[in-house]
């Protein structure tokens, strides 16, 4: 993570993230399948995994685009640059608890609730982990720049959340 010269740019870490986003829309459709999809008809899932994919898609794609602006308009592109590849690396790193989320409901234990909830808490420790380990590295800047910290925090780590829990309501 730390030795790459174009840490965004790195092939490596395209593929990563091309394979996260294929196992995070395969582990939504599988939990969706199996917490909530079974009131669904079979003809409806036929279309589930690519809107689901489309949309995870298009949210990386944007919150990337967004958050790299954010460095560019503050004039601190390179910070920027390093905390958006730390935080996609440590989404990357829980695309492999995924996968073998993905492979256990898939094949051995078939609509299993336990592994679902269990694998999202292990997703969510892996990235929660990611997020403290990088407040603590940019502590500084933070404190030098904490009103654009807050922003950035409102606008693109919590609004986006509000607004899905919002829209999954209605």
């Amino acid at each position: 993570m730390y030795n790459k010269k174009e840490k965004l740019g790195n092939w490596f870490h395209i593929f990563f993230t091309i394979f996260l986003v294929i196992n995070f829309s395969l582990f939504l459709f599988l939990s969706w399948k199996t917490l909530i999809g079974k009131a669904y008809s079979g003809e409806s899932n036929l279309y589930t995994y690519p809107l689901i994919l489309a949309g995870i898609l298009t949210y990386l794609i944007l919150k990337v685009f967004l958050q790299l602006s954010n460095g560019f308009i503050f004039s601190n592109h390179k910070t920027f640059t390093e905390f958006v590849f730390k935080k996609l690396s440590y989404l990357n790193y829980s695309a492999i608890i995924m996968f073998g989320a993905n492979v256990v409901l898939s094949f051995i234990l078939k609509d299993s609730k336990e592994v679902i909830y269990l694998s999202f808490i292990l997703i969510l420790l892996v990235n929660v982990i990611g997020w403290i380990t990088l407040l603590r590295n940019h502590q500084k800047f933070i404190a030098n720049n904490f009103f654009y910290f807050i922003l950035y925090l409102c606008a693109l780590e919590i609004a986006p959340w509000v607004i899905l829990g919002s829209y999954l309501n209605d």
